[in-house]
């Protein structure tokens, strides 16, 4: 997501020694320190504006679950905005007795579904949709959104018409042996309905919200959190005499934390999950990465799979919590007006009472290496993109910097080989085609190429384009004035984050969270310089093969003269949100942060058109 400009050598000479500059302040400005518990914390001290930039992040992401919980992580960063022992309930005594009663009764109706078997459920469960939309509007109107009453409604039905007779010429589906599943089946959703009426009565005791108001009530900017493979990041921008606002609401929910609502919130989950099925550049996504992992976890999706998060039930997110969500493995970052003393005095105060807890257990599994290439094709009624993926090393492995570097010269701005041959010249492509590393770097990513065609052009002449422009780099060195332009780059990036509170702790402090090591982005930049056009030809050589390629298609479906959608380049939508002004991007997110998700999909939309008419059209 590079758009910087290339420069003439002046004007690099300059940069390298502004960014030197910058880097000795950044070295004299972060001070870092542990707590006993083993909580470490990156402070760094700007005094231009009262304000401070503050987080909380775990080194914990979808890499540390298993099948059976994928999603965990992701359901668990929702969770984490439930409240305390003390915030968001009325009486949390008496809550004890309803979040008993809810985990027994999700547990009896999990053991329930297991003992069904999910191929009966999928019968079962289209047999009561049927069922469901058989009502009269009359018992709609009465029903409404009371999931228990619906409930209700669909146990007598079940009772009345017993099942269907096309599922009793179903072998076994019905009964086997002694077993007869569709009484268990009522049984389960008369358990569910329980489930649900005592949601209802518990919410009487619940403050909805409180955490996230009283943050928003002290002048909270940019309140939010984010699962991802390697990590889990909880945010705040806040006035700086709040930082002890932040320090006793973060340390009461990593060690108070109440999970009420639970499985009302686990119901959204679901949704979203569902939305994210539905989304074809999603679904491409998860497609691609399933294929190209075969025993690495970044081949399971961070939002999990619809079939494991719906048997997730409270107490396994408790274990889960509690087994890795200690102070051991978090990392506090703080940027803006605070000193600290003010920062390492609260840090005591608030967090320095949590207990260490288990370490996070080493990550042994590898991903072998691949024997051929793997292809995959997704058909969706949205317009072709095209996928193309290598397994790469990752930082601080030595073929990690050459491959970095090799990507900014493939895709890193309009002076790049991707923009000037294949968008430009050829125009056989919609954007210039980007390339990126991902889906983490705590294992093994991939070297992911994406584009989109532009029609006429298919994607098999986009395919062969980008292999053609990858085969270049094996036979021709790059030039100097190539490298010069990554280093720039690369450079430039650093100089704008040093600009920022939030560009200066999410690079930190992403470094001291996820590689153990903030100097470790110093230490990359270094090393980044040193590469050579010898080493990019022999990563090229070594790693861009046909052995080692995952592609993927996204073929359209849609038939001649049907009304097709316009797709929204959400990459190409990110690229141009982060050319404008610091103060305008974050009023853009706020605004984001207060919309439902019809009013963000109009302002997407919004965004869009102004990007497009600033641009000049696609």
């Amino acid at each position: 997501m590079r758009g910087f400009r290339a420069v003439s050598m002046l004007v690099l000479v300059a940069l390298l020694c502004a960014t030197a500059a910058h880097a000795q302040k950044l070295e004299d400005k972060v001070e870092e320190f542990e707590l006993d518990n083993g909580m470490k914390f990156i402070v760094i001290e700007r005094h231009d504006a009262p304000v401070v930039f503050c987080s909380v992040a775990f080194k914990v992401g979808s890499i540390y679950e298993r099948p059976g919980i994928t999603g965990i992580s992701h359901l668990l960063e929702h969770m984490l905005f439930k409240g305390t022992e003390t915030v968001g309930t009325r009486d949390y005594e008496a809550e004890r007795a309803y979040l008993e009663r809810e985990d027994e009764l999700a547990e009896e109706a999990r053991a329930l579904m297991l003992e069904i078997e999910p191929w009966r459920l999928e019968f079962f469960d289209e047999y009561s949709t049927e069922l469901l939309a058989s009502l009269s509007e009359e018992d709609r109107e009465v029903m409404g959104t009371d999931r228990a009453l619906e409930l209700e409604m669909l146990i007598e039905m079940l009772h009345e018409r017993g099942p269907g007779q096309s599922m009793l010429e179903i072998a076994s589906l019905v009964k086997h042996g002694d077993a007869d599943y569709f009484d268990m089946y009522v049984e389960l959703k008369g358990v569910e309905m329980e489930l649900y009426d005592t949601m209802a009565e518990h919410r009487d005791l619940i403050v909805s919200n409180e955490l996230w108001e009283t943050y928003m009530n002290n002048g909270s900017r940019m309140l939010n959190a984010g699962t991802s493979n390697d990590g889990t990041f909880y945010f705040s921008y806040l006035p700086a005499n709040r930082l002890e606002l932040f320090m006793l609401l973060e340390s009461d929910r990593m060690a108070n934390p109440v999970f009420r609502e639970y499985y009302t919130e686990r119901d959204v989950v679901m949704e979203e999950l569902r939305m994210s099925q539905n989304e074809p550049e999603d679904v491409l996504y998860y497609a691609f990465m399933s294929t190209a992992y075969t025993a690495s976890m970044y081949g399971s999706p961070v939002l999990g799979y619809a079939s494991d998060v719906s048997m997730i039930t409270r107490n396994d997110l408790r274990q889960y919590f509690e087994r890795h969500y200690a102070p051991n493995n978090a990392v506090g970052i703080f940027s803006g007006d605070v000193t600290v003393e003010q920062v390492r005095d609260l840090a005591e105060e608030y967090f320095g009472r949590i207990p260490r807890g288990e370490e996070l257990p080493t990550l042994t599994t590898r991903e072998p290496e691949q024997q051929g290439e793997r292809r995959v094709v997704v058909r969706q009624d949205a317009k072709p993109t095209l996928m193309v993926g290598y397994h790469v090393p990752a930082a601080p492995h030595p073929d990690a910097y050459p491959l970095e570097a090799l990507q900014s010269i493939l895709a890193g701005g309009r002076t790049s080989r991707f923009y000037r041959s294949i968008y430009e010249e050829q125009g056989l492509t919609r954007e210039a085609p980007s390339a990126w590393t991902g889906p983490g770097n705590r294992l093994d990513p991939l070297l992911v190429i994406s584009a989109d065609p532009k029609d006429p052009h298919t994607l098999e002449e986009v395919e062969a384009a980008v292999l053609a422009e990858l085969e270049r780099l094996k036979t021709e060195p790059v030039r100097m004035r190539e490298l010069e332009r990554v280093w720039n780059q690369n450079e430039a990036m650093l100089v704008r984050a040093l600009g920022s509170n939030i560009g200066l702790a999410f690079r930190v402090g992403m470094y001291a969270a996820l590689r153990d090591d903030w100097r470790a982005l110093m230490e990359d930049l270094e090393r980044l310089k040193q590469v050579t056009s010898e080493d990019i030809m022999r990563v090229a050589d070594e790693y861009l093969t046909e052995e080692n390629r995952t592609v993927a298609w996204l073929v359209e479906t849609a038939g001649e003269g049907e009304e097709k959608r316009e797709d929204i380049d959400v990459r190409a939508l990110m690229q141009w949100a982060q050319t404008l002004p610091e103060a305008e991007q974050n009023e853009i997110m706020m605004k984001f942060q207060t919309l439902d998700e019809k009013g963000r999909e109009a302002f997407v939309k919004e965004l869009w058109e102004r990007m497009q008419m600033e641009k000049g059209g696609s």
